[in-house]
């Protein structure tokens, strides 16, 4: 694994780890990280399967192998600990990395975070089809690093439901690029679990100081029902909605985003 990691700030501080959503990258932070990198170190790497990261065939995209890939970014840092701040799939990462791996985050920021509350409907139903469909063919026999596995596992009715129900490119496009990138079957099926819901259990074991920021309109993973969840699971935690907001507040309110954030990171 060659993980490719952008940086900000002071070397030598505990650092500020910054980890995107899907389809996107490190530099995708470019626009606050180095707002936020005053008197600390900011880190944005490309996940595995985004960016310049190089990500072997066999690595686990699930919970576990992502916990170890954080552990290992922070090894090859000389870092104990991080504060990390996740969006989206990001922000599943994150909570997975607080809970499987509770010393080495010193403080958690959620930001959308896909890990939280159940995605939505039409999604859920779109992504439970992949999931049968990949668990399917894995089941057959077909080499799992097939390169076509879009027609391979028989995903051309999901993906054009994708489009019919107006999932506005993210899932669409997500099978479109993993499609091109040839990721292996198994390797998809894992990455998937990184969006099943945390336990109530698994909530309340993250020791680390929370903030969580949510768009009141997110439409993909309801900001009632996460709040809701971190209320009653992680009732120290800050949780802050922002109205008019969408799946991305740190796009969408980046000046509003920096506020909260250098705020609970003071």
């Amino acid at each position: 694994m060659g993980t490719h990691v952008l940086r900000w700030g002071e070397v030598g501080t505990t650092p500020l780890v910054l980890l995107h959503g899907v389809l996107s990258s490190g530099a995708s932070w470019s626009g606050v990280a180095p707002r936020l990198a005053e008197g600390r170190q900011v880190l944005a790497p490309d996940m595995p399967l985004h960016g310049r990261t190089r990500t072997p065939p066999s690595f686990d995209m699930g919970p576990a192998g992502m916990s170890e890939w954080m552990a290992a970014l922070l090894d090859a840092l000389g870092a104990d600990r991080a504060d990390v701040c996740g969006l989206s799939m990001g922000g599943a990462v994150a909570a997975h990395f607080a809970v499987l791996k509770t010393s080495r985050v010193r403080r958690l920021v959620l930001v959308d975070a896909a890990n939280i509350a159940s995605i939505a409907e039409p999604y859920d139903g779109l992504l439970e089809e992949v999931r049968q469909a990949v668990r399917a063919k894995l089941g057959s026999g077909v080499p799992a690093t097939s390169q076509d596995w879009t027609s391979e596992v028989g995903l051309r009715g999901p993906a054009a439901g994708a489009s019919r129900r107006d999932t506005d490119r993210l899932i669409a496009g997500a099978l479109r690029y993993m499609k091109w990138k040839g990721v292996p079957l198994g390797q998809l099926l894992a990455g998937l679990e990184l969006l099943r819901p945390l336990e109530a259990r698994e909530l309340a074991s993250i020791t680390a100081p929370t903030l969580a920021i949510w768009g009141e309109d997110d439409p993909y993973f309801p900001a009632t029902v996460a709040a809701a969840a971190l209320r009653a699971n992680l009732p120290e935690a800050r949780v802050e909605v922002l109205s008019g907001v969408g799946h991305n507040p740190v796009g969408e309110r980046p000046d509003e985003f920096v506020r909260l954030m250098s705020a609970f990171l003071a």
